[in-house]
């Protein structure tokens, strides 16, 4: 991650060296990612670089953990929303991370920033990362109203949690790294959504049966 220094600096150049960062991720994979190209690119010094980022690894760390900031946020505030929807809240973050992920960059740049298995891995084994993802999905465990959801334990809703991202994750990647057709791809995701909702979604007349008083 960035060091404090960086974001001390003005949003402007700020701007120019994270615009200097993904042209050089979308001209070259990890592996040949250099900060020689991007230090010209940017007209700074390369010691004033390393006062920002330590490494490459460190530049990954920082673009990835942002688009997923983004993302958590997303979920976050539809839960407080919506009264702790789950099912809507997986459809409207859907629809968001798509249209971030799909029309913010390029196709090159989503490429070799998310399709490095090899990078994930990496950055998962960082102090820190996993448990960071981890609290984060916790976290919205407590805005998800589970009185409307057919599951008995927190292990349950954190298996339900991951059915559904992993199966937006796939999809959404074949819209933003394959370009498949949105809305084709859109429509199959909600009829898998349909299905689990079918499964684990209370029915109107459970919900009144379970808040009925016991005698």
């Amino acid at each position: 991650m960035p060091s404090e220094t960086f974001f001390r600096l003005s949003e402007t150049k700020q701007e120019r060296i994270i615009e200097a960062i993904k042209e050089e991720i979308a001209n070259s994979p990890y592996e040949n990612f250099s900060i020689g190209t991007v230090i010209r690119q940017c007209g700074i010094s390369r010691g004033s670089f390393y006062q920002y980022f330590s490494n490459k690894e460190d530049i990954y760390t920082f673009l990835i953990h942002g688009y997923q900031q983004q993302v958590f946020r997303h979920m976050k505030e539809t839960l407080q929303s919506n009264g702790g929807d789950f099912f809507e809240m997986v459809e409207k973050t859907y629809r968001f991370a798509v249209r971030m992920l799909c029309y913010k960059d390029s196709r090159a740049f989503r490429h070799n920033l998310f399709c490095n298995m090899r990078l994930f891995e990496m950055l998962w084994e960082k102090s820190g990362y996993a448990e960071e993802s981890l609290q984060n999905v916790s976290m919205l465990h407590e805005y998800i109203n589970k009185d409307k959801l057919r599951v008995n334990s927190d292990e349950e809703l954190a298996m339900l949690f991951d059915i559904c991202m992993i199966t937006a994750l796939k999809d959404a990647a074949g819209i933003f790294m394959a370009g498949d057709n949105e809305q084709a791809t859109l429509n199959a995701f909600l009829n898998k959504l349909a299905l689990l909702k079918r499964a684990f979604e209370k029915t109107p007349e459970e919900l009144i049966t379970h808040t009925l008083p016991t005698e």
